[in-house]
């Protein structure tokens, strides 16, 4: 049976989605207690698989050691490229060619991506295509972000244009998910240098050979860029699994006064105390402790963290072994690193930006304030 090699690139720096990137790699985010890596996993899976390349550089040490582990099984076909400088999307590719040989067909995949694009179905398209490549396209809204497909009839892609300025009679954008032949190799340039990028530097060249394709993917897709991006996804993906009276998504027990207003995500070993309101829009990662008395709407809360009595969180991100204080109110775009203490009685501003392992003893009442 034909297997497939994949390529996951998973080192950037994730810049605008700081400061929940200072203390984690983009592709070790959760959503829904699960990180971004492990849902692109379970899709590349449910094909015949070969081995899975994972190009790291940024915190590469702490993506290692979550595939070893959540991945154990398949630990003997996962092999890690460290980056020794930025080489851009296409740059690592015909480095692991050079040294492992990939597969003749073989797929990569931006490790920074959040979607349920099906690699089974991306496959089976791209071999009754034919073609050099396969591109996984979607449909958005604003263009201006990414770089855009004009397909022909057959669905090839005649025209591929980066980050128009506005629209140019497509609104199918590049998702990440690529298919490519050994044939590809050949074509994508050398620039030992700097980087090379698949969108301008190798596309538009294979372009030139008639053959590539655009698979059109109409799920669940987001380029997590900011946090705002972050939470939105979660929020999609909370909506779909977490509506109505969906148990399963409720993995704790609660005491009858807690109140829940669906769509509301609570990982195993959460902790909720009396009289306490949740959602909407509110997911609570495992081994979580919220206190009596609470209010958390339209708010993301990651591992560990505890949330003492009569706290308010309203529209918020707060990481991983974080503590807020009793009585600590947090407002509407705020997003609080891994590990701060928040002390109590607190007010946090909206759209605050708090570092990791910081310690806020005075309340911040002008809005937008950057705390790193």
């Amino acid at each position: 049976m034909k297997s497939y090699d994949v390529v996951i690139l998973a080192g950037g720096l994730a810049t605008r989605l700081r400061p929940l990137s200072y203390s984690r790699p983009k592709p070790l985010l959760p959503v829904l207690d699960k990180e971004i890596i492990d849902w692109i996993m379970e899709s590349i899976t449910r094909i015949p698989l070969n081995r899975v390349f994972i190009s790291i550089r940024y915190m590469g040490d702490l993506i290692k050691e979550h595939m070893e582990n959540t991945w154990a099984e398949f630990k003997d076909r996962l092999v890690f490229v460290t980056e020794s400088k930025p080489l851009g999307d296409a740059g690592p590719i015909p480095l692991i060619d050079e040294k492992y040989e990939l597969s003749d067909t073989f797929l990569v995949v931006y490790g920074d991506i959040f979607s349920d694009i099906s690699t089974v179905e991306l496959i089976n398209f791209h071999e009754k295509a034919g073609g050099l490549a396969t591109v996984t396209l979607t449909k958005v809204d604003d263009v201006s972000r990414y770089g855009v497909a004009q397909l022909d009839e057959n669905n090839r892609i005649i025209n591929f244009i980066e980050k128009p300025k506005q629209y140019v009679g497509s609104n199918l954008i590049n998702a990440g998910f690529y298919v490519f032949t050994k044939e590809t190799i050949k074509l994508m340039p050398r620039n030992p240098e700097g980087q090379i990028k698949l969108a301008t530097d190798v596309i538009p060249r294979l372009l030139g050979t008639g053959s590539v394709y655009g698979y059109i993917h109409n799920g669940l897709w987001f380029d997590i860029g900011t946090p705002e991006d972050y939470l939105r996804a979660n929020f999609r993906v909370l909506a779909n699994r977490c509506s109505g009276t969906n148990n399963h998504c409720i993995n704790t027990d609660l005491h009858p006064t807690v109140t829940i207003q669906p769509p509301v995500y609570l990982g195993p070993n959460v902790v909720v105390g009396n009289n306490t309101e949740l959602g909407p829009n509110v997911i609570v990662h495992k081994n979580t402790k919220i206190g009596s008395t609470t209010k958390i709407l339209n708010s993301l809360i990651f591992n560990g963290s505890s949330l003492c009595d009569g706290s308010y969180i309203s529209g918020a991100i707060i990481g991983s072994n974080t503590y807020i204080g009793k009585w600590v109110r947090i407002e509407d775009g705020s997003v609080i690193g891994d590990g701060v203490y928040v002390k109590d009685y607190v007010f946090i501003a909206k759209n605050a930006k708090i570092g990791p392992y910081r310690e806020i003893m005075e309340s911040i009442y002008k809005d937008n304030e950057i705390i790193l």
